[in-house]
């Protein structure tokens, strides 16, 4: 061991209290008005401060249900919505579509009655 090591062992090391310590411990203990109270747990002291916790901690989770209930039914309008527009988009495709079949089909009678009167 280093010379500081050594100096750190001998000042913490163990060493016998002086004469009459415990005797001095005892009358002081006996001189003091009331002894120590026992140290009480925050809960006991505020009875209320429970029932505080309690309610604050029933407020946060009844507000984030309420939350995510709000969320759901914004993402089911939201999806509602986006069904309408699909179902327009198909209507619309699907009445171009009849428009383009009915051109296709008169220009390919007004082909057939030209080739017939060749």
């Amino acid at each position: 061991m280093n010379e500081m090591d050594e100096q750190l062992k001998r000042a913490l090391g163990r060493c016998d209290p002086s004469a009459g310590f415990a005797d001095r411990v005892l009358v002081r203990l006996a001189g003091q008005k009331s002894p120590m109270p026992a140290r009480r747990h925050p809960w006991n002291l505020w009875p209320t401060a429970r029932w505080a916790a309690a309610m604050a901690a029933l407020l946060l989770l009844a507000s984030g249900i309420a939350y995510r209930i709000h969320e759901r039914r914004d993402e089911e309008r939201e999806a509602k919505a986006a069904k309408q527009q699909v179902m327009l988009a198909l209507r619309i495709t699907g009445s171009k579509l009849r428009i383009a079949k009915q051109k296709v089909k008169e220009v390919e009678s007004g082909d057939a009655k030209m080739e017939n009167t060749l």
